[in-house]
């Protein structure tokens, strides 16, 4: 992926706190090794302030964060404390999550499922909201601007997380103004479990899927920087649940030859 290492510079979009490194942490620490200028620029992760909605709150309870304690600088620290374990930049967005949102109508974006973690996200297009899209996409090119790279990585949202779509969408129309090469990652853990097809906006097409090995050094890397969001390890490991046997698990009968490694997919 990372032909002409030292001359190529990488700027990944992550939606959220943690999702690059859940999905592409070992590509980013591959990067690094290599020679490879990364930053990851992570969208959703500006500071909500309160009323919060019933499912932010049932988040933040899970998370070890209290009602009165403010969950982003606690969750911007984690991912610095990731990325920098990995030998990359970040930059934090402004957007707030839409577990703090609201749609037109008033109503919240997110709802607690009745009886486990997770929360349902209501569904709709990832250029719905229009100012958000817009401001979103105005953004990722500022920080194109700084970071100048020659390849974009970002998440394939299959996952149907409105705010996984408008990150990848506005990438990808920023990504094709300007001519830099797009791939795309399987978003994980959720591919363990199975994920829904991805539909791009019109005029963009998945290319062939292409798992890139890494060594066990790599890998380990990303396990250790995954340790550092111990707030989303609350939630994603666990005596019932290991997450790390389920990513080595995942890994190992996705690769065609053995050993570790991430899917992802070119944009054509």
């Amino acid at each position: 992926m990372f032909h002409g290492s030292e001359q190529t510079r990488l700027l990944v979009i992550s939606p959220h706190l943690s999702d690059a490194v859940l999905s592409f942490g070992a590509g980013l620490a591959q990067a690094a090794q290599d020679g490879v200028q990364a930053t990851v620029f992570t969208v959703f992760a500006g500071t909500a302030s309160p009323p919060y909605s019933p499912a932010a709150q049932r988040l933040r309870g899970i998370w070890g964060i209290s009602p009165d304690q403010d969950a982003s600088p606690y969750r911007r620290k984690e991912d610095i404390a990731a990325l920098g374990h990995l030998g990359v930049d970040h930059r934090h967005g402004r957007f707030l999550d839409a577990i703090y949102r609201k749609s037109p109508d008033g109503q919240w974006l997110a709802d607690n499922v009745p009886g486990r973690q997770k929360v349902a996200i209501n569904r709709q297009s990832s250029q719905g909201d229009s100012d958000l899209f817009s401001a979103v996409k105005a953004d990722i090119e500022s920080v194109v601007d700084e970071c100048t790279p020659t390849l974009i990585v970002t998440c394939a949202a299959a996952n149907g997380h409105i705010d996984n779509e408008i990150a990848r969408d506005a990438a990808l129309f920023v990504a094709h103004e300007q001519g830099i090469p797009v791939r795309l990652w399987e978003d994980l853990p959720h591919a363990v479990f199975g994920l829904d097809a991805v539909e791009l906006p019109g005029g963009f097409h998945l290319g062939p899927p292409d798992f890139s090995s890494v060594t066990t050094e790599t890998w380990a890397r990303k396990v250790e920087a995954l340790k550092c969001y111990s707030s989303q390890m609350l939630m994603l490991n666990g005596p019932d649940k290991d997450l790390f046997a389920q990513l080595e698990k995942h890994a190992r009968e996705s690769s065609p030859h053995g050993g570790y490694g991430e899917k992802t997919w070119a944009v054509v």
